[in-house]
């Protein structure tokens, strides 16, 4: 099953409940969460116990554990030092226990309470840094001392170890509040957030490192709204078993609109890709010049030659599902052409690129849409779409693709890094599979293909969404692995599918094989 990614709330109620209702106390949460993040410390320290670890401490509960990691640490003949960026007046609670604890073993603690002070601490002497600042509670930007330690810190060539997730980091988003702390390896509880997976968070986390601190995993949320990642044993299974007496009528045929004169590689990538990922049938749709070049020699797909929405409409009876875009173009009568398909052609549909550009400012389509829509917007079509900057989607994905799901009645697919599934009841999936390989020409006209084949073969829009993008990335990551990001091309994630769908359909074997 895929990995819950919680909010900043659904934690906090996990904690209540483990602490109010399962009855452990608050102090052993923390002093087991402490400890981990001690042992992920020692990681980066020589192994003949020296070692220095300079410990920034927030005023909150992520403060209160980075007190119980130095005392397991200069328990373990570390040396030590704690920045508390706060009076020690002002810390309560679990925090103000693990602090006193400290201070009873004489624990060094320096108390930074002015501005200027952090130049001063020459941290760059130390082997270790860890951020116990603000963690997963924060809900506005940074500023004041911590936006000065995390810019002091971020400036240090040393390692740093983040308590729970870095700070300046939305827990929630993902997002960068005003400026954000760059670790090396994240040492969270229970559960990962949804700051860990979504970008650019996911790249602030470095390594993630999940500690086991005794809340019980049955208490976590699920339902409409929550946020999952997408992981290997959740496609196990997923892709159906295909009996012995099937034949291609029982695949599905799936319908292309895609290319123009000037792109017909575009048609001629989703339709390849449509076929791998195991349609029955592929036709493409276009006039002559687009067929002559697109549907040219020993090709698995089909070539129609149409005139407009009547016979594209006619010749659509008997399909299975349609994928509309890639390269397709956006003068008038194309545009028209999209919104009436978009609004009345009654198969499930998946949405890309020039279809996404022929929707501006028309979404309102979709409500009428006699079956489902999937989007696949990049940052800058989703930005379009929603008349925002680029920049403001990339700040919080999740919410951009939530907001396009709900409004409009539609499975969204926010491309980049750590693809958003949004689906129409709120609930996400995080894609964690691809590499920065695959920004290059073509490999969105593969992804449409291959949802739109798993369309055509039954497979429900949140479930085609879901098994595209991870296979999709899955194969990119195969090929990168014998060769090079940088070489990467869509061909290359065509042709290493058969591998991919090979691993998840056979995960039963006791001699099952890696990816690479």
């Amino acid at each position: 099953m895929a990995t819950p990614l919680l909010t900043a709330e659904a934690m906090r109620e996990l904690d209540r409940v483990t602490i109010e209702e399962i009855g452990i106390p608050g102090p052993v949460l923390m002093e087991v969460a402490g400890r981990g993040c001690a042992e992920a410390v020692e990681e980066f320290l020589p192994t003949d116990g020296s070692g220095s670890i300079a410990v920034f401490c927030g005023k909150g509960n992520n403060g209160g554990d980075g007190f119980v990691a130095a005392r397991h640490l200069m328990h373990a003949g570390h040396l030590v030092e704690v920045f508390l960026l706060a009076e020690p007046k002002s810390l309560r609670g679990d925090a103000l226990l693990n602090y006193e604890i400290f201070k009873r073993i004489h624990g060094s603690v320096q108390s930074v309470t002015e501005a200027g002070m952090l130049a001063k601490l020459n941290i760059e002497g130390f082997d270790v840094i860890l951020d116990a600042m603000l963690g997963t509670g924060l809900v506005s930007n940074v500023r004041g001392l911590y936006l000065e330690a995390i810019e002091t810190i971020n400036q240090c060539p040393v390692p740093v170890v983040a308590v729970d997730i870095p700070s300046g980091i939305s827990a929630d988003t993902g997002a960068i509040m005003g400026t954000a702390l760059r670790a090396a390896q994240t040492v969270t509880f229970a559960q990962l957030k949804v700051g860990h997976a979504v970008y650019p968070g996911a790249k602030h986390a470095g390594e993630l490192s999940l500690v086991d601190i005794g809340i019980p995993p049955r208490l976590c949320p699920e339902g409409p709204g929550s946020t999952w990642l997408l992981t290997d044993e959740d496609m196990w299974g997923r892709l159906d078993k295909r009996e012995a007496d099937a034949h291609k009528g029982r695949f599905g045929h799936l319908l292309v609109l895609a290319g123009s004169t000037e792109k017909p590689g575009a048609a001629a990538l989703c339709c390849r890709a449509a076929v791998r990922a195991g349609a029955g049938l592929v036709t493409l749709a276009g006039d002559t010049e687009l067929l002559s070049r697109a549907v040219t020699g020993p090709v698995e797909y089909m070539g129609k030659k149409i005139d407009g929405f009547d016979d594209l409409k006619a010749f659509a009876q008997g399909k299975q599902a349609m994928a509309l875009g890639p390269g397709l173009g956006t003068g008038k009568e194309t545009a028209r052409l999209v919104q009436d398909l978009v609004a009345n052609l009654a198969l499930p549909m998946v949405v890309d690129a020039d279809g996404l550009n022929n929707l501006v400012g028309h979404l309102d389509l979709l409500l009428q849409a006699p079956a489902p829509r999937v989007l696949t917007p990049h940052p800058g079509e989703m930005a379009r779409l929603l008349a925002c900057t680029s920049a403001e989607v990339q700040q919080d994905r999740l919410g951009a693709a939530r907001k396009v799901a709900l409004e409009n009645n539609c499975v969204v697919v926010l491309k980049g890094a750590g693809t958003v599934v949004a689906d129409v009841d709120g609930l996400a999936f995080v894609n964690p599979s691809g590499n920065p390989g695959m920004a290059s020409g073509g490999t969105g006209d593969v992804l449409t293909g291959m949802l739109g084949s798993l369309l055509a073969q039954g497979y429900s829009a949140r479930e085609a969404a879901c098994l595209a993008v991870f296979l999709h990335g899955q194969a990119a990551d195969k090929v990168a692995a014998v060769g090079s990001q940088r070489a990467l091309t869509a061909t290359d994630i065509i042709e290493a599918l058969g591998g991919v769908f090979h691993h998840f359909e056979h995960w039963r074997d006791e001699d099952e094989t890696s990816l690479a």
